[in-house]
């Protein structure tokens, strides 16, 4: 579950995320933007209700009213959400004509979430059609970082030990660690794995900077541990 200040945050930003999200797609999905107290409620249902309201949502084919309340549901209760986002595109993909737009949206749905549970659903749409679902990991990851560090997220795709979804994870990682700001970002994900500022086993063992093409070059290596170890001291001082 998410924080508080996660909630708020994600009332805040859900409805131009998912905007322009589901534009990006060509599908552009138009919010009426829902009193935060209001959207928030919909934590306080019951784990049934809850799913009866997504299930509500998907066969009205997403209606604009309700989009703040399912991104705060979503982002918060991923477990429930994802699974059933997950089995409707299965479902609709299999259908003959098939509703694109559904797939499309749902699909984004997916990736908004930005966890775990998203990469073990993307796992599953992959092997039904790499092409058309592979994106999606990058996506993810992307999104990971409205709510909690991508690369823990990166580590917990690798994880699942599945090809596809570790060949686009890497290939996500090699594009964020060209930029000093997701480095800062990966430094503070070694140190929250490790406890410590990483050494020369964890730099040979870890499961990003092993699989990177060219390796952990010196630079990258002296880069991030001098970021973790500048965040190890910010957070002694805290």
């Amino acid at each position: 579950m998410l924080s508080t200040w996660s909630v708020r945050f994600a009332i805040r930003r859900s409805v131009l995320s998912m905007v322009l999200a589901f534009c990006v797609l060509e599908v552009c999905f138009p919010q009426t933007p829902t009193a935060p107290g209001e959207a928030k409620g919909v934590l306080m249902l019951s784990a049934t209700e809850q799913r009866q309201f997504v299930e509500s949502v998907l066969d009205r084919n997403f209606p604009e009213q309700e989009g703040d309340r399912f991104a705060i549901l979503l982002v918060n209760r991923s477990a429930l959400v994802v699974p059933i986002l997950e089995s409707r595109i299965e479902q609709e993909s299999m259908r003959s004509p098939r509703s694109e737009r559904l797939i499309e949206l749902a699909s984004a749905m997916v990736a908004y979430a930005g966890d775990e549970e998203a990469l073990r659903a993307i796992s599953k749409l992959v092997r039904i059609d790499e092409t058309s679902f592979g994106y999606l990991v990058g996506r993810t990851l992307d999104n990971a970082g409205n709510w909690r560090n991508p690369f823990t997220v990166a580590y917990r795709g690798l994880e699942l030990r599945d090809e596809v979804i570790s060949r686009y994870t890497m290939a996500w990682a090699e594009s964020a660690l060209a930029s000093n700001r997701m480095r800062r970002v990966w430094a503070e994900a070694m140190l929250d794995r490790y406890g410590k500022v990483p050494g020369d086993l964890e730099w040979a063992s870890d499961p990003i900077a092993s699989r990177l093409k060219a390796g952990a070059s010196s630079d990258l290596r002296q880069s991030v541990s001098g970021l973790a170890m500048e965040a190890q001291k910010r957070r002694e001082r805290q």
